[in-house]
């Protein structure tokens, strides 16, 4: 458990490494089978913030109506987006002749999930803040989809060594694909 713990650690400090663009975050990540499997930690780590996420969205639209049936959805979309993309990203990385980047990209894309998982949750949730302008709410949702798009855009640029362009491409991909999963996932009842 506490090398676990100490590779949580690692891997969190290499996704600030890659925020701050420090240029060697090398030894940062375990970059191995099993090293991509424990980075699956994250979505456990970051599953309350998506709880949040969710609830403020759900009190935020006045719905008083959401159901255990609507929750159990929402934790299946939330389970098959965290195994869907990294399969197909792998599939293309696979087409494209650059397996070998798979597991580089795909281990320091799930552990950033983490903090932008919880900046997402406080910027959802500070809108709903007594005194809190919608103005500044709203603010604090544009400020954390753009850093999302910098961080995986960095994460993109760096650990499949690819151009800016190709960068963001990935994260527009990354994007549309989310989106699509959401909305056909979602309209499932």
């Amino acid at each position: 458990m506490g090398a676990l713990y100490s590779e949580t650690l690692n891997s969190l400090n290499g996704v600030l490494g890659i925020a701050v663009r420090r240029p060697d975050i090398s030894g940062s990540f375990n970059i191995s089978v099993t090293g991509f499997w424990r980075s699956y930690v994250a979505a456990a780590l970051v599953l309350p913030a998506n709880i949040v996420v969710i609830g403020s969205t759900v009190f935020a639209s006045g719905d008083a109506t959401y159901s255990f049936h609507e929750g159990i959805r929402d934790m299946l979309i939330y389970g098959i987006s965290w195994l869907v993309y990294p399969l197909l990203v792998i599939h293309i990385l696979d087409f494209l002749d650059a397996g070998d980047r798979a597991l580089p990209y795909l281990i320091p894309y799930n552990w950033a999930s983490v903090p932008t998982g919880y900046f997402f949750a406080f910027a959802s949730n500070i809108g709903l803040v007594e005194g809190v302008t919608t103005a500044f709410g709203t603010s604090m949702l544009l400020v954390a989809y753009v850093l999302a798009v910098f961080l995986y855009f960095e994460i993109a640029r760096r650990q499949l060594t690819i151009s800016r362009f190709a960068a963001l491409a990935v994260v527009a991909f990354d994007f549309i694909f989310s989106i699509s999963l959401l909305s056909i996932l979602g309209s499932v009842r």
